[in-house]
């Protein structure tokens, strides 16, 4: 099945709702031109057809978490999808990706402190049969950290159909 296609209200209801999540769809609905229920109606149902998420980004540092990594794996072909699998259980990973590349497996991962970091690359990720090696990148500031989409409402401030 084809995803269905998006058209310049949908859009736009998810660019505002990407800038706050908890913007009153009737401040929506407003500054869009729109009834409020047409507003409710089109994120409810780009909810259900999962377009559109709404949830809370917390700082990780603010909640104790001192390290935050990006490590790139290679992995046998063989063992792909379970160490994907794998790795997209363990609480401290926020994000698996397959690469093309050099990498065949991306994470995000953010710990406590060091020690932690320590314990999850050296022992947890090492047990993982089919693991052939790591490359691991620390952060050490965060300059930006934003999720919104660029261009989804290009149409619509353009003033294009």
């Amino acid at each position: 099945m084809t995803p269905r296609e998006l058209d310049q209200l949908d859009r736009a209801i998810i660019s505002q709702l990407q800038e706050d999540g908890r913007r009153p769809y009737r401040a929506i609905a407003r500054s869009l031109g729109v009834a409020e229920g047409t507003v409710r109606f089109r994120a409810t149902r780009l909810q259900e057809e999962g377009f559109l998420r709404i949830l809370a980004l917390a700082d990780p540092y603010a909640l104790g978490y001192a390290v935050q990594a990006a490590v790139l794996l290679r992995v046998t072909p063989a063992a792909h999808a379970r160490v994907a699998e794998t790795l997209s259980e363990w609480p401290e990973v926020m994000y698996v990706s397959s690469c093309a590349g050099s990498a065949d497996l991306y994470m995000h991962i953010i710990c406590r402190d060091h020690d932690d970091l320590w314990q999850l690359l050296s022992e947890r990720l090492g047990s993982i049969e089919g693991v052939l090696g790591t490359e691991t990148f620390m952060e050490l500031r965060l300059h930006k950290a934003r999720y919104v989409y660029p261009g989804l409402t290009d149409t619509i401030l353009n003033g294009d159909s």
